[in-house]
């Protein structure tokens, strides 16, 4: 046999072997990617009326990760990730994140154990083969069994199975959130001084605004004093947190089901009455509102109607009943 017919079979066994490699095989080697391999690459980030463009660069050594994101249009800003640490900043009037948000997190690393587990509340399949950042790629589609939550499609390199554009969708299909490299370049070689950042005399600032929280003086606590009467299937409370002192106590309630997630604030409600209101920042959803003398706000990267129907429902744990909604 001639070296090119048996280099045509190798590389038709190895393409074979590829399509033949099932949904939660491409999910693991995409985990394995996202978590091992330097890259740098352009992105767009399109939501609510809004269009990003991004340069990112991620490297991955024996430390562990560091990454640059910085704006390439709009209002000057960064992100910098230092393994378990991330530091926003900006030029200007720090407000301007508020209107100009970066994503929650670039190319998130999806948690399997929740997703293929026996009590996932999503359910996987193929969804074909497209081209992106001129690259061939397998897409992946992680589908929500119900209308809390959103569904994601995946663009896998063919190749590594790198994770090349993710697109947030709701339960009528409509796309919410599309996040996609232009270009990217795999085992990128980054220096140290690339990962520095470039902006004179920046301001640190929070992605969004909460109710003026102080992060860092959250304490733990395993019992909270509030709890939403009902709950979506999937949903866990994975952290309880109160500060402050006196009247102007607050906690915090984080709710997950490994995938999808929301935060709830409870604090006082001042002086002035509270008006209930919904605000939208790309995938993200913000419910504010007032229950028994207490501002109740609810964020999350989840659909409206789940901030809201969470913030409605909120109770003193005198009312101890949590249901799950079907």
């Amino acid at each position: 046999m001639k070296l090119s017919g048996f280099l045509l079979i190798a590389a038709t066994l190895i393409a074979g072997n590829a399509a033949a490699e099932s949904v939660e095989q491409w999910l693991l080697r995409m985990d394995h990617a996202v978590a091992s391999i330097s890259y740098t690459g352009t992105l767009i980030s399109m939501g609510n009326n809004r269009v990003d463009t991004l340069r990112i660069l991620h490297r991955v050594d024996d430390r562990g990760v560091r990454e640059r994101i910085y704006a390439l249009d709009g209002p000057a800003r960064e992100v910098l990730r230092d393994r378990d640490q991330v530091t926003c900043l900006i030029s200007g009037q720090a407000s301007v994140v508020v209107n100009n948000p970066f994503p929650s997190q670039l190319l998130p690393r999806i948690p399997l154990e929740d997703i293929l587990g026996p009590d996932s509340v999503y359910r996987i399949q193929a969804a074909g083969s497209g081209r992106v950042a001129g690259r061939e790629a397998r897409i992946i589609e992680i589908l929500p069994t119900d209308r809390f939550r959103y569904g994601r499609r995946l663009w896998l390199d063919q190749s590594t199975a790198m994770l090349l554009r993710s697109v947030l969708f709701d339960a009528g299909g409509e796309v919410v959130e599309t996040l996609s490299f232009v270009d990217i370049e795999l085992g990128a070689s980054i220096s140290d001084q690339e990962l520095l950042p470039e902006l004179e005399n920046p301001s640190r600032i929070a992605r969004y605004q909460e109710t003026g929280q102080n992060a860092a003086g959250v304490a733990a606590s395993q019992t909270p004093s509030w709890i939403p009467e009902a709950l979506p299937e999937g949903f866990r409370l994975t952290s309880v947190g109160r500060g402050g002192v006196a009247d102007q106590a607050y906690e915090h309630l984080l709710f997950s089901d490994g995938l999808a997630s929301f935060s709830i604030y409870i604090e006082p409600e001042g002086s002035g009455s509270i008006s209930e209101q919904l605000e939208t920042l790309g995938a993200m959803h913000i419910y504010t509102g007032s229950i028994d003398g207490r501002m109740i706000t609810v964020v999350g990267e989840v659909p409206a109607p789940t901030v809201s129907m969470i913030g409605r429902h909120l109770r003193r744990l005198e009312y101890p009943v949590l249901r799950h909604l079907d």
